[in-house]
């Protein structure tokens, strides 16, 4: 039977549970509650529960038992009726909790407000509820309310189950055909396991991964292989880039030789892969789309917006000590400003260090290359404040709000004139969903409500949805390293 996911359900990395009592103190119609960190600061648009239980027991814990419940506005205000509780003769003693749910699906306690009742108080109950250790959240932007992590781990196994085959002791994310695999998709699945924990999946998938690394793309793997052979051997920088970071994550996970293997793989990239470019008279670095016969292709003069990850590259750069990743990660908002709509905000699949769309024949509309950017670049906003991130996805989710969800195509003209023929999917409309993080809380709400609903059965499609649902429930954080 397929899940229904309701607005106001939680869904952040939990912890251990704060309980503040309050004497006897008010009856009310509306208890009135300021919720805060463990620093003093507000805490917008989480939801707290009604419990007439204790979150020391499971059904004081759980969503579904609760009486009723809320969302802190943008100043960490939420109101709450108590019309619900019933009888206040008895002196109830009510329970105000928040919890959060990560992709394990056990809920946790951050903090709960012990409050007794009666009948004879004024009609406002102020107070405020201290949380602690919230783990599933980001330091900028706003988390959707419109689900929790539930989804986001449903969406997983039927990723898992629908999209990794075995292959020769490995494991493998298929493509279209089922027969091939990309190296892109290798970048998918390992980031999806390492972020959801699952070790078996990821070592499956580098087991593969290095099975099919070849000598023409320095080491770095065949961009389009099968099981049993390589049917290009030149590399493609996304998906090497993806499974060096998905390496960070492993390690973060499990410890171990992970982050000797991300560094190998950055290794490469760094010293094949990262061209300078001349633009407008300035220094500009950027990643060129692959390595063929032991060579960078492209470059200068052809290069992919979604190639670029600003928020993986300043992690890099912590990684190895090498500034320069830092610099290609600055450099990329050169290459964005260059090419992006100033109406729509809407980037080329392909572009010239300069900006020029579509060069050598590729791809110079939003397509599908492209409708990865606003998840890509909306990171470097949701781990660091990137301001010109957060602008550009402002820009970007402001045109996709005045499409509607519902209307959303996959592809587009840079002017925002609809070309796509397959209508409404995940991998487009789940990228505007998540640049909308930088955005609004209303907006990013509406976009997320459409979503949830989608079932998308097409690899690449459902395997955008999975990696946006994960940043969309907090799950996708940045490694303190």
């Amino acid at each position: 039977m397929k899940k229904i996911y309701f607005t106001g359900l939680l869904f952040i990395f939990g912890i251990v549970a704060i309980s503040c009592k309050n004497e006897p103190a008010v009856n009310a119609t509306t208890v009135e509650l300021t919720v805060k960190n463990e620093n003093g600061a507000v805490v917008p648009y989480i939801p707290v529960y009604l419990f007439n239980t204790s979150s020391a027991v499971e059904a004081g814990k759980t969503p579904a038992r609760a009486i009723t419940s809320g969302i802190t506005n943008s100043q960490g205000l939420v109101k709450i009726s108590l019309e619900k509780v019933g009888n206040l003769d008895k002196e109830p003693t009510l329970y105000f909790t928040v919890l959060e749910r990560p992709l394990s699906l056990e809920y946790k306690v951050l903090g709960t407000l012990e409050l007794k009742v009666s009948k004879n108080q004024p009609s406002i109950i102020s107070d405020e509820l201290q949380i602690s250790n919230r783990k599933l959240q980001y330091p900028y932007g706003i988390i959707p309310t419109a689900f929790d992590s539930e989804l986001a781990k449903d969406e997983y196994d039927r990723w898992k189950t629908t999209q990794i085959v075995n292959c020769s002791g490995g494991l493998r994310v298929i493509a279209n055909p089922s027969n091939l695999t990309l190296v892109e998709a290798m970048g998918f699945g390992t980031l999806l396991s390492a972020y959801a924990g699952d070790r078996t999946t990821f070592d499956g998938l580098m087991t593969f991964y290095n099975s099919k690394r070849t000598t023409e793309a320095k080491n770095m793997m065949g961009w389009k292989v099968t099981c049993d052979g390589i049917v290009e051997r030149a590399s493609a920088t996304d998906g090497d880039v993806d499974v060096a970071f998905a390496n960070i994550i492993a390690y973060k996970q499990w410890g171990g030789s992970y982050l000797d293997k991300a560094k190998e793989i950055i290794g490469l990239i760094r010293n094949n892969l990262i061209l300078d470019c001349t633009v407008n008279g300035s220094n500009v670095k950027i990643l060129a789309p692959g390595c063929s016969n032991g060579q960078p292709y492209g470059g200068c003069g052809e290069t992919d917006i979604m190639y670029h990850t600003p928020a993986y590259f300043r992690v890099f750069a912590r990684v190895t000590g090498d500034q320069t990743w830092n610099q290609l990660a600055d450099d990329t908002y050169k290459l964005l400003n260059a090419s992006a709509n100033p109406t729509t905000g809407l980037v080329p699949d392909w572009q010239t260090a300069s900006g020029t769309p579509g060069p050598a024949g590729r791809v110079g509309y939003f397509g599908y290359d492209a409708c990865r950017a606003p998840w890509k670049l909306a990171l470097d906003y949701l781990w660091n404040g990137n301001t010109e991130a957060k602008n550009w996805c402002v820009k970007i989710s402001n045109w996709a709000y005045g499409v509607g969800a519902e209307n959303i195509v996959d592809g587009y003209e840079l002017n925002g004139t609809p070309r796509g023929n397959n209508g409404l999917n995940s991998a487009f409309l789940g990228g505007f969903t998540v640049s909308m993080m930088a955005n609004d809380y209303t907006k990013v709400n509406n976009f997320a409500t459409v979503l949830a609903r989608l079932n998308d059965t097409y690899w690449f499609n459902l395997n955008t949805r999975v990696l946006y649902l994960f940043a969309l429930t907090g799950n996708f954080w940045e490694p303190d390293i």
